[in-house]
């Protein structure tokens, strides 16, 4: 299983369902980008060597954590999407540009 999904995989098993309060405590405020942040979808950012650039966006429905996906930045392109589908086979889908 690639890095990137397995990040996911426990990004999912730590905060899926879990109250919008939970993941303040744990990631603080979202930032504001270019995506901005807002009452349904809350971006973080992870720098790795400078370069490369983890975009991870909390989508919330009623106040909980609905869904989790991963953007890939290399030199501030994105470059690779990581989708979660519950219920679903293949369960994670990576679409890259």
């Amino acid at each position: 299983m690639d890095k990137q999904i397995q990040k996911l995989k426990s990004l999912v098993d730590d905060y899926l369902h879990r109250s919008s309060t939970d993941v303040l405590k744990e990631w603080g405020k979202p930032v504001k980008t270019f995506k901005s942040s807002d009452n349904e979808i809350w971006f973080y950012s992870q720098y790795r060597w400078g370069i490369f650039k983890d975009e991870i966006a909390f989508i919330l429905k009623k106040d909980c954590v609905a869904d989790i996906m991963i953007g890939q930045y290399f030199f501030w392109k994105e470059y690779k999407n990581i989708f979660h589908y519950e219920g679903q086979t293949p369960e994670y889908k990576v679409i890259k540009f």
